[in-house]
């Protein structure tokens, strides 16, 4: 019998449907076909049948539901929002 290649294991290891779970992420929240799979990365089917590569941890490939990430998590940081207000006040003020 001959031996399976690392990506066909994990492959095996791996669900056919992934859900995304990265928060902010587009296709959040959204059941995936499994085209391929390594220890890191997915190639996934998209709704229009393109294939796209996705990390494993943004998915709940693994077993992690979609609290994995922290419900704090804000794709701003305080110094960003203050650049942004600095920039809205001078745009204001140009005439």
């Amino acid at each position: 019998m001959g031996q399976l290649s690392h990506t066909k294991y994990i492959l095996y290891n791996s669900p056919s449907r992934v859900k995304v779970t990265r928060r902010h992420h587009p296709l959040y929240n959204q059941e995936l076909e499994v085209l391929n799979a390594d220890k890191q990365v997915l190639v996934v089917r998209l709704a229009d049948g393109s294939p796209m590569k996705m990390p494993r941890s943004w998915t709940d490939a693994d077993g992690a539901g979609l609290t994995q990430e922290p419900t704090f998590l804000s794709v701003f940081t305080i110094e960003s929002l203050r650049e942004l207000l600095n920039l809205i006040e001078a745009l204001r003020n140009r005439d």
